[in-house]
């Protein structure tokens, strides 16, 4: 692995190494995107961003957010059924990541800063110590936005009778795995890590709480990243009243179908709203391991001429933008949304739970419409709120896309990161 060209080879910009995990040109949505969006953010700040993450083939390749260095994987043991939680494969792969990382970063002019996203600030804080053993000064951080025990703790929590009992074993695996394994490698690299970058309060609170890591977090702005990459506020719900041709107004949810996620109750939630008499149609969007489950609950709802499970899409933000209405019904989400801020971005009225960090971000009444997380009955009277009020679901959808653009813009979310990396001694020029 080859690093830039030092300073006196005309480049000027500071790099720096973001540590990904998983390769982030493959990944749509959740941490591949959440990585891309701070690698453009360091990039709109005057950074030169190098990811490394690990990929079936190594290999180096620009991209428009920085240059992408594959690790390759030698062994592919993500193909037996035992290593495809991240539990199990974290126990052979992340030390090669680590020692990827180390060499790498090695051939950086000073000052060297190696940036770890969840999980993967142990690779970073493993990567800075073998440098320091080699006399090179190097400073690790991390950004968090969940723990992993919480997260699978949260999955099993979330599985229902509508799941089966399949899932709801395997999810107790996941959590026990996790446990054993992946806890304390998440634990030294936040103990580790000069600091710990958040955008939640409440992610704040659970790291201190789990890790008695307060003292050094950083809660910083951030946004996803079609903040970078689309203009937004084009959607139906701010230009006009409804639909063309006088359909029903549409409502879409973009989401993994994993349990924490809720889309069980917001199944539940339409077939209330449908059975009220409302006028909709829905479209859920994004893959994951209950997306066959929740078909055969929109199925056996009825609901299969009024609401589409898309499944997995490359962009969801076409769906946002042709939306009247979206929606999130996490039971837990850790911190927030991106998909929620991409529906602030695209200027579509948001009902979500008032849950984890998604408070922090919309006002009940004001940006959004916000309900307790888990009750169906109070999601479909929310919905049905702003699908039957055109004068609510404009002034929503307006009133959330201006927090958008006052917090979380690309202009905000790269001078917060260059204010964050400048604390440790790192500006973009050298």
């Amino acid at each position: 692995m080859t690093p830039p060209p030092a300073a006196g080879a005309n480049r000027m910009r500071q790099a720096v190494v973001l540590v990904s995990g998983g390769d982030p040109t493959k990944g749509i949505g959740g941490h591949g995107t959440y990585v891309r969006a701070h690698a453009r953010a360091a990039k709109r700040a005057g950074f030169e961003p190098h990811i490394l993450c690990r990929a079936p083939r190594g290999g180096r390749v620009e991209t428009e957010f920085g240059t992408v260095h594959r690790v390759q994987n030698f062994w592919r043991l993500d193909d037996l059924p035992w290593f495809k939680f991240r539990s199990a494969n974290m126990m052979w792969r992340a030390p090669l990541l680590a020692r990827a990382v180390a060499n790498f970063t090695a051939g950086l002019p000073a000052p060297r800063l190696v940036h770890g996203f969840g999980v993967h600030a142990w690779e970073a804080v493993a990567a800075a110590h073998r440098l320091r053993r080699r006399g090179i000064a190097v400073t690790a951080i991390a950004s968090a936005y969940d723990t992993l025990v919480r997260e699978a703790r949260a999955k099993l929590r979330g599985v229902s009778a509508a799941h089966g009992t399949l899932q709801r074993l395997g999810f107790a695996v996941e959590l026990a795995m996790t446990r054993l394994v992946v806890a304390r490698l998440e634990r030294r690299g936040f103990a580790e890590a000069a600091l710990i970058l958040v955008n939640y309060e409440s992610v704040r609170q659970d790291l201190s709480d789990r890790y008695g890591v307060g003292a050094k977090v950083r809660k910083v702005t951030y946004g996803p990243e079609s903040a970078f990459t689309r203009k937004g506020g084009s959607s139906r719900a701010l230009a006009q009243e409804g639909d063309a041709g006088g359909e029903p107004p549409l409502i879409v949810a973009v989401s993994r179908h994993d349990p924490r996620k809720g889309v069980h109750v917001l199944i539940e939630a339409l077939a209330r709203l449908r059975a009220s008499g409302t006028r909709f149609r829905g479209c859920l969007v994004g893959g994951g391991a209950l997306l066959a489950a929740h078909r055969r609950l929109v199925e056996r709802l009825g609901l299969a001429g009024t609401v589409k499970v898309e499944g997995f899409v490359p962009d969801p933000f076409p769906y946002l933008e042709e939306a009247q209405v979206f929606v999130q019904p996490s039971l837990e989400e850790g911190s927030g949304s991106l998909s929620l801020l991409e529906a602030l971005q695209a200027g579509t009225a948001v009902v979500a739970s008032r849950v984890d960090g998604i408070p922090e971000d919309v006002v009940d009444g004001e940006s959004a419409l916000l309900t307790e997380p888990g009750d169906p009955e109070a999601l479909s009277a929310a919905l049905a709120r702003v699908l039957t009020d055109p004068d609510l679901r404009r002034r929503l959808a307006r009133r959330g896309h201006a927090v958008f653009e006052s917090r979380f813009s690309a202009d905000a979310f790269a001078a917060a990161l260059r204010g964050t990396y400048a604390e440790v001694g790192v500006t973009p020029d050298r």
